[in-house]
C-alpha cells in the first residue's frame, strides 16, 4: 500500500502546475530551420528530433451505448482560439550539431462580447507557458534539458558511446469542448531524454467562459465530496470493463481502487464533447513499458446528471451545414460576414464559408499517411478553432496546393458527427476546392 500511494504522489508532482518565478534566460544559438519531419500518428519509437503526433488513447468502456445527449448550457457566445507554435533549435556552439529541439504551442482565446473573461483565460494559458518553459515538480524544463544535453553529447564524444545525442519536448494543446459555460484544453507533452522511449502525458485545463475563472473539481458542483465519490466509482467501474487494463491492475500492489480513485484531482481531467474525461500519469496506473499507452476514462454527461451542476452540461445543437472556400477577390463586399483571419503561409486569399451552422470548426495543418488498411490524413498541427460559425466566413492566406493535400478543415454537425475537409485544387479549371479526408495520394 506505501508503494503505491508513493507512486501516485510521484506521478501527481511530475504533472502538477504552479505558479513559477521569473525565468531565466537561455540564448538560443541562431541555426538554418530544419524541416518538419512527417510521422505517422503512433510511431514505436520516437527519434530525438522529432515532435511526435499525440498519441492514439486507449479507449476506456462507455457507461451508455450510444450516449445519451443531456444539455444544460446556452450555445453562447463564439468561442474562438488561434493557436501559435515555437520551436527552438539548440546546437553546440562553432557549427555543432543540434542537441536538442524544444518546442509547444500557445493557445490564444477570443470570445464574442467577453473580451475581459478571455483576458483572464490568456493569462493563465500563458503562465502554463512559463511553467512548462521553466519546469516544475520532476520536469526539469527547457534550461535543464539543454543541461543534460550538454552532458551527454560530451560523455558520447568522450567516450564514442552509441548514443542519440538530440533531446526533445513538444507540447501540443487542442479545445476539445467550448460553449456559453466552458472552454477546456487538453495538452499532451513528450520528452526525450535518450533510449527507445519517450516520456508522455496529458494535462487538463478548463475554464468558464463567461467569467474566465479556472475551473475546479470543487466548482462543478454544490456538494462536490459527493461529486468526487461518485466519479471515483465510475472510474473503478470503466477499469473493470477494461481487460487489459485490469490484467495490469492485478499485478500490482494493494488495492487498485486506491490508485483509480486518486484521479479524481485537478490537472487529471477536461471535458469532451461526450463528457468528463479522467487519465492517470505517465507510468502510474501500470508498467512504463506494458504497451497499453495512457487510458481515458470518459464518463458520459448522462451519467453525471444530478451530480454535476446542470449549467456544465453541454449545449443543445440543431441545424445543418455546407463548407466551402473561394477566391476573396471573388466575393462582392459586404456580402460576406466575416469572423476574422488566419495567416498560414504565404499564397492566396480565402474565404472559408459557412452555410448554416458548423460546430467544432478547426483548421490544421495535416499529413498523409498509408495505415495497411487505407489511406488517411492526419491532423499534425492545429492553427484555429470556432466553437460555432453561422453562416458567416474565416479569411485565410493559404497556398493551395496542386498535388497533395496539407491543409485540413474539420468540424462537427448537431449530431455531434465530425466531418473532415481537405484543400485541395481543382483538376477541372485550377480553383481552390474542399474535398473528403478518404483523397487517395497524389502527387
Amino acid at each position: 500500500m506505501k508503494k503505491i500511494l508513493c507512486a501516485i504522489l510521484c506521478a501527481c508532482m511530475i504533472f502538477s502546475l504552479c505558479a513559477c518565478a521569473e525565468l531565466d534566460t537561455i540564448k538560443n544559438t541562431e541555426i538554418p530551420p530544419l524541416p518538419t519531419p512527417e510521422l505517422t500518428p503512433e510511431p514505436t519509437m520516437t527519434p530525438a528530433a522529432e515532435v511526435v503526433p499525440e498519441a492514439t488513447p486507449v479507449p476506456a468502456a462507455d457507461l451508455n451505448e450510444p450516449v445519451r445527449r443531456v444539455y444544460g448550457a446556452e450555445l453562447g457566445d463564439r468561442v474562438i482560439v488561434y493557436t501559435k507554435k515555437t520551436q527552438e533549435h539548440f546546437d553546440i556552439p562553432d557549427g555543432g550539431p543540434i542537441i536538442l529541439i524544444f518546442s509547444y504551442e500557445t493557445p490564444t482565446v477570443m470570445i464574442d462580447g467577453r473580451p475581459e473573461a478571455a483576458e483572464k483565460i490568456n493569462e493563465q494559458l500563458r503562465l502554463l507557458d512559463e511553467v512548462y518553459i521553466s519546469g516544475s515538480g520532476s520536469d526539469g524544463g527547457r534550461a535543464q534539458l539543454l543541461e543534460e544535453a550538454t552532458d551527454n553529447y560530451g560523455y558520447v564524444m568522450d567516450t564514442g558511446a552509441d548514443l542519440n545525442t538530440t533531446f526533445s519536448s513538444a507540447r501540443t494543446v487542442k479545445v476539445l469542448r467550448a460553449d456559453g459555460s466552458v472552454v477546456s484544453f487538453r495538452y499532451w507533452t513528450s520528452v526525450y531524454t535518450g533510449g527507445t522511449k519517450d516520456k508522455r502525458g496529458y494535462l487538463g485545463c478548463s475554464f468558464d467562459s463567461e467569467t474566465g475563472e479556472k475551473l475546479t473539481l470543487d466548482s462543478l458542483s454544490s456538494d462536490p465530496e459527493t461529486l468526487r465519490s461518485y466519479l471515483a466509482d465510475q472510474i473503478v467501474a470503466l477499469a473493470r470493463a477494461d481487460e487489459t487494463l485490469m490484467s495490469q491492475l492485478s499485478r500490482g500492489e494493494g488495492d487498485y481502487t486506491v490508485a483509480l480513485s486518486a484521479l479524481v484531482r485537478d490537472g487529471s481531467w477536461y471535458f469532451s464533447a461526450d463528457g468528463m474525461v479522467f487519465f492517470p500519469g505517465y507510468g502510474e496506473l501500470s508498467p512504463e513499458d506494458a504497451g497499453i499507452g495512457i487510458p481515458l476514462f470518459t464518463i458520459p454527461y448522462a451519467a453525471l446528471e444530478g451530480y454535476l451542476d446542470a449549467r456544465y452540461l453541454p449545449a443543445k445543437r440543431d441545424g445543418e451545414a455546407f463548407l466551402s472556400v473561394v477566391k476573396l477577390d471573388a466575393v462582392e463586399d459586404g456580402t460576406v460576414r466575416s469572423v476574422g483571419r488566419l495567416e498560414v503561409e504565404e499564397g492566396e486569399e480565402l474565404y472559408l464559408t459557412v452555410q448554416g451552422k458548423a460546430y467544432d470548426v478547426s483548421i490544421s495543418k495535416a499529413a498523409y499517411y498509408d495505415q495497411g488498411e487505407g489511406d488517411n490524413f492526419y491532423e499534425r498541427e492545429r492553427l484555429w478553432y470556432a466553437s460555432y460559425m453561422d453562416d458567416c466566413a474565416l479569411q485565410i492566406n493559404v497556398r493551395v496546393p496542386a498535388g497533395m493535400p496539407d491543409l485540413m478543415i474539420s468540424y462537427t454537425d448537431a449530431d455531434y458527427a465530425e466531418h473532415r475537409l481537405l484543400l485541395s485544387e481543382s483538376e477541372a479549371d485550377g480553383a481552390p476546392v474542399l474535398v473528403d479526408d478518404t483523397i487517395q495520394a497524389v502527387g
